[in-house]
């Protein structure tokens, strides 16, 4: 097969997605029920209003219920997938929405850094036309900082284009035959946009893609060797972090900024 016929199967690959991308977000306004987990507290930060919709796909509970070390929100997500053979495609995503206030004595949210990982497996005889995907997306609305309600809500957006994956967030049967683990990580610096900020609402938006051809098969799902798949953290201090589980020192990165 000639490289530029691979590489047309996968832009395809990624345009369907694209695509994908756009229906689930037009399903979002009929989603299924809301899961609540409510509100949970962390040594300097409350973690108020835990909740998950599923936008489409598979029904929620997806995240599953979190647990909190220390200032970190923990997801244990079991079936957090998706999985296509014999020429079909699967989609599944979730919203996950909470409030992060500080708590403790001078305690400021200065940054939140997420973590995740998983695996994807890709199997049969065909093209880089079968595949897999995982999107991630949101916001971050700061409300308040030291000196009370903010006169204006500063939100940052934040997509695929924010978010250091390894190896990537797109797999093909050509170049990853098998099972390929995989982490995303991102981290906003707030502090750059608004100092000494004490609550910020997530909106945390998260989509797997699968895609197969008629004697092929395909599956990605949120999967961590150990310990927790999932990780929100709220820094004290903005600056260059360690991503332990794969060794790679990242510097910050600043999120897009609109106003209300």
């Amino acid at each position: 097969m000639t490289s530029g016929r691979i590489l047309k199967q996968r832009r395809t690959a990624r345009s369907l997605a694209a695509a994908v991308v756009l229906t689930g977000a037009l399903a979002a306004t009929t989603a299924g029920a809301t899961t609540i987990y409510g509100n949970l507290s962390g040594a300097n930060f409350d973690f108020l209003g835990v909740q998950e919709t599923s936008t489409f796909g598979d029904p929620e509970p997806l995240f599953g219920a979190p647990t909190v070390s220390s200032d970190q929100l923990l997801f244990f997500p079991t079936n957090f997938s998706a999985s296509a053979g014999g020429g079909g495609f699967d989609m599944t995503g979730a919203q996950l929405q909470l409030t992060i206030m500080a708590t403790g004595p001078g305690a400021t949210i200065d940054a939140l850094k997420l973590t995740e990982a998983g695996d994807t497996t890709l199997a049969g005889l065909g093209t880089a036309a079968t595949g897999t995907f995982v999107g991630i997306g949101g916001t971050i609305t700061v409300l308040e900082d030291i000196n009370g309600v903010l006169p204006v809500a500063q939100v940052f957006t934040f997509d695929d284009t924010d978010v250091v994956y390894g190896p990537g967030n797109t797999f093909d049967l050509v170049s990853n035959p098998g099972t390929t683990g995989w982490t995303a990580m991102l981290y906003v610096d707030i502090a750059a946009i608004v100092p000494n900020a004490t609550k910020v609402a997530v909106g945390f938006d998260n989509n797997l893609f699968a895609f197969s051809e008629a004697t092929t098969a395909s599956s990605i799902q949120k999967k961590a060797v150990s310990g927790p798949t999932i990780v929100f953290e709220v820094v004290p201090e903005p600056g260059t972090f360690v991503l332990v589980a794969t060794g790679l020192i990242a510097l910050a990165i600043p999120a897009r900024r609109s106003r209300n």
